[in-house]
């Protein structure tokens, strides 16, 4: 079977897909969000990079507060004030370059803790006075695991440790009852495809692709080009074709997110590419056979520049009109940086409910980037923001070539008051914590990070 490419996306011959029929791009940045800046503090440099991203309440305030790193070195909380005001203090370092992270209460005492690719940091109670404490849970990892997602893998009713790294594999841990030790968690492969000298995988199933696809009972792993069948309750697992897929510099890369988009009963992935110049975003449909096929839905690109790399993707109902639209933006790093425009944030608005027209509209505009965006009803309000970071600064940022952490004010409830007939309909995000296919109530995720982005 011959593989051809079209711009963000490979495509198989004698696979069904689609381009989605589309609207004129419409910007209504400022009708979307409102931006804040958490912080400009942060160290900077040509090699700095930035990973682990989490969010949670960590100090259990009743507000989500946000968490990240630099490559290789420290580790930050950024605690939310009243009226969007952040203080920022350093709880740890990680001692190896990172990019996938996440939230997660590890020990379960009811205080969320922050994993990232061998390591695990316990909170400390006292966040603001004390640092996290670092475990070890994993001594074989020394090299970037750049996706992490908590899901239960197993089946039995707790969720695991699923993470991929091209340099390592793609496996998972079942977290021990009593973790708060340099214990070595059980660890089990799904597989050793995407190591460089084989299929070259460098990203796929963050946030949001492990669910069950097959709909027999267990979560299953999407991945650029494939998908992997869970087997025998995460202990075996076999591979099947999946056409999206594009190769980047880094490899195939891609983020993913497991859900019914058409409301027809089954499991459909949403894919954008990632880690490239072009990406493309696109829904796969499910046909709801037990050993499904997919039919390709390419998502519409009308505004004006070739986009740079999706590396943020979250899908929710936005526009609380009862059906499924998509979010990205695009990555801040000058080697894979939007050609003939500046930096942006998109949502594929769902214009009929069924997935088969989609209008794209820019909700952000302001010339900065972001890299595995995570959202979460941070200020209470009844819809959902979301904390930004970036993998590398661009030095023609609108930050002035600085590193920044940004927050991002959904206005979908001022949207509601004043705005009843226009285009622009109010968001309504939610936090997951990657269990494929639902919306979870979460206040929490994970992100990634490499110096390959």
């Amino acid at each position: 079977m011959r593989w051809f490419p079209i711009p963000g996306l490979i495509l198989l011959i004698g696979i069904p897909f689609s381009f989605l029929s589309f609207e004129e791009p419409t910007s209504h940045a400022n009708r979307w969000f409102k931006h804040h800046t958490v912080s400009l503090d942060l160290p900077a440099g040509a090699h700095v990079r930035y990973g682990t991203p989490a969010v949670a309440d960590f100090d259990r305030d009743g507000d989500l507060d946000f968490a990240v790193s630099v490559a290789g070195g420290p580790l930050y909380w950024f605690e939310l004030k009243e009226s969007f005001i952040w203080q920022q203090h350093e709880i740890g370092s990680v001692p190896t370059v990172q990019l996938g992270g996440g939230a997660f209460d590890v020990d379960r005492d009811g205080w969320t803790d922050i994993v990232t690719g061998g390591h695990w940091f316990r909170n400390s109670i006292k966040q603001a006075e004390e640092a996290f404490t670092r475990y070890r849970y994993d001594p074989a990892i020394d090299r970037e695991i750049h996706d992490l997602v908590f899901a239960d893998m197993n089946g039995d009713g707790s969720k695991d440790l699923v993470v991929l790294g091209d340099l390592e594999g793609c496996f998972w841990y079942d977290i021990p009852f009593d973790p708060v030790t340099d214990t070595v968690w059980e660890k089990h492969l799904i597989t050793m495809d995407v190591v460089n000298h084989r299929a070259d995988i460098h990203g796929g199933f963050f946030p949001g692709g492990i669910g069950d696809l097959d709909m027999d009972g267990d979560a299953d792993v999407v991945l650029p080009g494939r998908w992997y069948r869970n087997e025998a309750r995460g202990k075996t697992w076999t591979s099947h074709l999946l056409p999206f897929g594009s190769v980047g510099y880094w490899g195939l890369s891609a983020r993913s997110w497991i859900v019914d988009m058409d409301g027809d009963g089954d499991p459909d992935i949403v894919m954008t590419d990632c880690d490239q110049v072009g990406s493309r975003g696109a829904w796969l449909e499910n046909d709801g056979r037990s050993d499904p096929a997919f039919t390709v839905h390419v998502l519409p690109v009308k505004a004006p520049g070739i986009r740079g790399s999706f590396h943020s993707l979250w899908v929710d109902d936005f526009d609380r009109d009862g059906d499924l639209d998509i979010f990205t933006m695009e990555q801040e790093d000058a080697s894979i940086l939007p050609r003939g425009t500046t930096m942006r944030a998109f949502i594929w608005e769902n214009m009929d409910g069924k997935g088969v027209e989609f209008a794209e509209r820019i909700v952000l505009d302001m010339n900065i980037g972001g890299h595995d965006v995570i959202f979460g009803d941070a200020d209470g309000d009844g819809d959902m923001d979301a904390y930004v970071k970036v993998w590398s600064a661009y030095r023609q940022n609108s930050c002035g070539g600085k590193p920044h952490v940004d927050f991002l004010e959904n206005l979908a409830i001022d949207c509601m008051k004043c705005d009843q007939s226009g285009s622009v309909m109010p968001l309504k995000l939610s936090v997951r914590n990657g269990e494929a296919g639902r919306s979870a109530e979460l206040t929490r995720l994970h992100s990634g990070l490499d110096d390959h982005p």
